[in-house]
């Protein structure tokens, strides 16, 4: 069962490094909204007598948020469909829930932080002013239109609704905030181990620039633990340098008198017989 289940979550989460924040939170958030939709907004709905377009508008949007997961996962980030969706839903269940009376306005806050989540700059700004004109304009309809409105059939409705969508919608906020902190805090992860890796190539870099011991003799080069190493030696652990070795020809005068040294020669390119 455990292999299982391990085998399953990358399939319906999986964490692309690269992806950007804002698409690995789009993701998250269909997700769960989807989630929370299908297994508890929906039974909630169901245990009380609320109407069965409701039940029906929340089982449908439940399921197009999955659609819309599994389609980032191919490259299709749907962000604006899904905030348009989400928008419809709630007004849908504003005049289907008794309105103002109701508890959809508990929800309306999570819309808020969605907008604020996915979009940037101008796009934001116009989408919380669509946001605030939209809730006003619900409150218009419902005062000059009351009809508009399906009431609750007694009051012991209104309050189990009140307080299952209290817990709901607190559950639903909490979790979004959940995961953008989380999403927060890998990125964060991911900056200081960036650091540490650019603070250690620094220190490499300082040291080659400065004076380094050398034996006047050997060669060999003494490192900060007091250590004498070959020059390849101390190259190769402080640089990405690779080294292949030749003979210079004073070298190859004294070494091997009456030979001509073999300089180097790029690849491919054939030696003089």
């Amino acid at each position: 069962m455990i292999r299982r289940l391990t085998r399953l979550w990358p399939w319906l989460a999986p964490w692309d490094e690269q992806a950007t924040l804002e698409i690995r939170l789009f993701r998250k958030v269909c997700l769960l909204t989807a989630g929370l939709s299908l297994f508890i907004v929906l039974p909630v709905n169901l245990l009380q007598d609320l109407p069965l377009g409701l039940d029906l508008a929340v089982a449908a949007f439940g399921i197009v948020a999955y659609a819309l997961y599994r389609a980032s996962l191919n490259g299709r980030h749907a962000m604006k469909t899904f905030c348009v969706l989400l928008g419809l839903l709630l007004n849908f269940s504003w005049f289907m829930n008794a309105g103002s009376q109701g508890s959809v306005g508990m929800f309306l806050f999570a819309g808020a932080m969605v907008l604020n989540i996915f979009f940037r700059g101008l796009t934001r700004w116009l989408g919380m002013a669509v946001f605030i004109v939209n809730g006003l304009a619900l409150l218009w309809l419902e005062r000059v239109y009351p009809k508009l409105v399906v009431p609750y059939s007694q009051a012991l409705d209104r309050q189990w609704d009140l307080m299952t969508s209290f817990v709901v919608s607190t559950l639903a906020c909490v979790l979004v905030l959940r995961v953008v902190l989380a999403a927060h805090d890998r990125e964060r992860q991911r900056l200081t181990a960036t650091n540490a890796k650019l603070e250690q190539s620094l220190a490499e870099i300082r040291t080659l620039q400065g004076l380094l011991p050398i034996c006047g003799w050997c060669k060999k080069i003494r490192d900060d633990a007091g250590l004498w190493t070959q020059v390849e030696q101390y190259l190769a652990e402080h640089t990405d340098a690779a080294f292949t070795h030749g003979m210079c020809p004073d070298c190859a005068k004294i070494h091997f008198p009456g030979r001509q040294a073999q300089e180097p020669r790029p690849e491919g390119q054939d030696q003089p017989a």
